[in-house]
């Protein structure tokens, strides 16, 4: 195998034109979150969990294994109980949602994504920081 041929097994069901309209897709539902969260006065992991929900949908888009197996890895979340850290929860979140991404074969398209996921995640997690 090639690297062409490498480079478009990693690209899953995506061509090169999707990873810009996958980038729009969670910025936008990053941007909605924030309203949200400034509107109703919720915190700023709404912001991490809008834009995880869209990456998540634009990885499975229209195939039904991936959707069931999206199912599978959210119910490896699990609802956190009450002493559960939501920090912890999230990040956890970010590690599944990236996984299924890569795991799907569009792992290109997951580290195009993982960009601005990841600035938002160190915005709105800032005891993360060291």
């Amino acid at each position: 195998m090639d690297i062409t041929g490498l480079i478009a097994d990693q690209m899953g069901l995506f061509t090169p034109y999707d990873i810009l309209g996958a980038l729009i897709s969670v910025v936008i539902a990053a941007l909605l979150g924030l309203v949200t969260a400034r509107v109703l006065g919720g915190d700023r992991s709404l912001v991490v969990w809008a834009a995880l929900a869209a990456f998540a949908v634009v990885v499975v888009r229209a195939s039904v294994p991936m959707a069931i197996a999206l199912v599978g890895v959210a119910l490896l979340l699990r609802a956190p109980g009450p002493e559960a850290d939501p920090r912890a929860q999230a990040m956890r979140a970010v590690a599944l949602v990236f996984g299924a991404g890569c795991g799907t074969g569009a792992g290109i398209i997951t580290v195009a994504c993982a960009i601005p996921l990841l600035l938002l995640l160190r915005w709105a997690l800032p005891k993360l920081n060291p």
